[in-house]
């Protein structure tokens, strides 16, 4: 999964902090630098992991806590995704793509993006028959990749 973005990182940081700015919420250079581990991630992260990453990446003490709270920030302002991995894990990514869907392999741990309009419109009708307003959704489906089979 390689991420391809309409816009660089330095004009995405920008675009976020003006945001943050407008909501007069907090921003904090612990922040940009998960941003930018997520910015340039080619796979789905662990807080765990974005932890350790900017540590050896950017020589940077970050404890485990603040970036709990940072995704949990990210989360609420809609910028960040979490997606439920295996062993109670929870995945994060950026919110920069079209909305997709995933599949997970229980053997290897693969992470499989997918997108499909008759899901998403078949998402739609349900919400709309039971008079529910869809904000939004997460598929994934576990099971085993091609590889493990």
């Amino acid at each position: 999964m390689h991420k391809k973005y309409e816009m660089n990182f330095d004009t995405f940081l920008k675009n976020f902090k003006k945001h943050v700015s407008k909501l007069k919420l907090k921003n904090s250079i612990q922040k940009d630098y998960i941003l930018k581990i997520l910015y340039f991630s080619q796979q789905h992260l662990t807080a765990e992991e974005i932890t350790y990453k900017i540590r050896e990446t950017y020589n940077v003490d970050i404890g485990i806590a603040t970036v709990y709270r940072a995704m949990k920030f990210f989360e609420e302002l809609k910028i960040v995704s979490c997606l439920d991995g295996l062993e109670n894990s929870k995945l994060y990514e950026l919110n920069l793509s079209l909305h997709h869907d995933h599949l997970i392999c229980t053997s290897c741990h693969k992470i499989i993006e997918f997108t499909d309009n008759v899901i998403e419109e078949k998402q739609i009708n349900i919400a709309k028959n039971n008079n529910f307003i869809l904000k939004d959704h997460v598929m994934t489906i576990y099971g085993i990749c091609e590889d493990c089979q």
